[in-house]
């Protein structure tokens, strides 16, 4: 997408960030999905000049509510919510929807609350979305950028099917580590929650970012490991679960091993850009030259 003219007046947000209240990994159960702290995020926030956060983690919306506490001008309460069919993003939520119920009805229950629902990175690989459910879906937006998909072709195809659907673009980093907090943003005009809500109503919202570094997912698996191996070695001292916590002190140190955590994200990286080849052999041909990989829209 082409955007033109001054972007003075404009407000930044990240629609799509994740606390330590996000709960485990779906794939490996004893992995936390992310350990951002509430106060860390706000901090990275300031340095990369996010205004507003909107803080989405997995079928709970109490990461919103804590860093809310600390930041009430700036937080919308939100979750991921896990649909039968995909991720959907709901915001301004009073409580969280709960899991497993129908797309429809999750929008349903989002509306009902007065919030804003919006189809996650939905042409997602890796991630359970949408695909093309979202021309039928009645959603107030769709995510056609998400930073943490590295591969340049899934978002490229999201904002390309969006200029069909002519629904809200919006752009979220799905900070996963308070240091990704930002890649991705969505600006509006005016600076408060009610200005981005009434932005999305109207499709006025510019989606704007870069994806995810390699250097920022290496991190994040080594800050993970180290979690992991701190928590483990606790547990054990207090004498909880000494077989299941001595296995997973034995796995996290290896895994902090410098080599370990760069390997692991090269070797992921490299899946995930076969994976999408393969589910989208023509996207991948038309969307792959010099420049759409990280440069937005």
């Amino acid at each position: 997408m082409d955007y033109y003219g001054s972007f003075d007046g404009m407000s930044k947000i990240d629609t799509h960030i994740h606390t330590k209240y996000s709960g485990n990994s779906k794939m490996i159960s004893v992995i936390p999905d992310c350990i951002s702290r509430p106060e860390r995020i706000l901090k990275f926030a300031d340095k990369k000049g996010i205004d507003l956060l909107a803080i989405t983690d997995h079928d709970t919306i109490r990461g919103g509510i804590e860093t809310e506490k600390l930041a009430p001008s700036r937080i919308i309460v939100g979750e991921e919510i896990s649909t039968s069919e995909g991720e959907l993003l709901g915001l301004f939520l009073n409580e969280s929807i709960p899991p497993n119920l129908s797309p429809e009805e999750s929008i349903e229950r989002v509306r009902e609350q007065g919030g804003l629902a919006i189809a996650a990175h939905p042409y997602s690989v890796i991630c359970p979305c949408f695909k093309d459910l979202i021309y039928k879906l009645k959603v107030d937006g769709i995510e056609v950028f998400n930073a943490f998909h590295r591969d340049g072709i899934l978002n490229r195809k999201a904002a390309e099917e969006n200029k069909k659907i002519k629904n809200a673009s919006l752009a979220g980093s799905d900070a996963h580590t308070e240091r990704m907090v930002g890649n991705a943003y969505t600006l509006f005009k005016g600076n408060t929650a009610e200005d981005f809500y009434k932005a999305v109503k109207k499709k006025k919202t510019i989606p704007q970012g870069q994806v995810t570094s390699m250097g920022q997912t290496i991190l994040w698996n080594w800050n993970t490991g180290y979690y992991i191996m701190k928590r483990s070695m606790k547990n054990i001292f207090q004498g909880q679960q000494i077989k299941k916590n001595s296995g997973l002190l034995i796995g996290s140190s290896i895994s902090v091993i410098p080599v370990f955590p760069i390997l692991t994200s090269f070797v992921l990286n490299r899946y995930h850009t076969k994976k999408v080849k393969k589910n989208y052999p023509w996207e991948s041909f038309i969307f792959s030259y010099r420049g759409y990989k990280k440069k937005i829209l």
